[in-house]
């Protein structure tokens, strides 16, 4: 029993290690979506930064001066010029077909190849976004841990017994066979749920 244990808190540390470090990049990264494209910073050179997609061609960023940049997306140049003022976020948007569009906090879409929305987004880091939310991984390990000692532990059985309230019903309660069975179900039910919750964090 302390073998089965033992194998299956090292195997809990390893997943666990292994999934925080290869995980890093998916929520620490700063991203932003043209269509169902998802890109991500690559490199910077002078005045050029790259974003790279693993569905899809390189986007780059070129920043002509601190109002003007330019989105070059398959050798096509899409002029992004800042116009806002204070209290009012604005864009203007000219696309290679000479159509202009303006965008205000990011929620105009438009007819073209790409939304001059996500252009907008592409154009400015202040728009990229972390993805994810990996507090679901730390709630994922406590239920596996917990739903393992439910199934697992007759003393954590036991523990959990004598938090019951209605147990103060009864002199000197102790737990059935029908209570220890109950644990080991639900504990298998929590294993089972905290894979679903590990998911929710991406």
């Amino acid at each position: 029993m302390k073998t089965s244990s033992s194998i299956f808190f090292v195997s809990v540390l390893l997943v666990s290690v292994l999934t925080g470090v290869l995980s890093k990049p998916y929520f620490t990264d700063r991203v932003f979506y043209l269509y169902e494209d998802t890109y991500k910073f690559a490199g910077e050179q002078d005045h050029l930064v790259t974003y790279h997609s693993s569905t899809a061609g390189p986007v780059q960023v070129l920043t002509d001066d601190e109002l003007h940049r330019t989105v070059i997306i398959d050798g096509q140049s899409y002029m992004i010029a800042d116009k806002s003022v204070p209290y009012s976020t604005k864009f203007r948007v000219t696309y290679p077909n000479g159509h202009v569009y303006v965008v205000e906090r990011i929620k105009q879409e438009g007819e073209e190849d790409y939304p001059p929305s996500a252009l907008v987004s592409a154009a400015y880091p202040d728009y990229h976004f972390k993805r994810g939310m990996p507090g679901f991984l730390f709630l994922a390990l406590g239920l596996l841990i917990f739903g393992w000692c439910s199934f697992r532990y007759e003393a954590f059985q036991d523990f959990m017994f004598r938090l019951f309230p209605q147990r103060l019903m009864y002199e000197n309660p102790e737990p059935s066979d029908f209570y220890y069975f109950t644990s080991k179900v639900g504990g298998i039910v929590v294993m089972i749920g905290s894979i679903i919750v590990a998911f929710k964090a991406y």
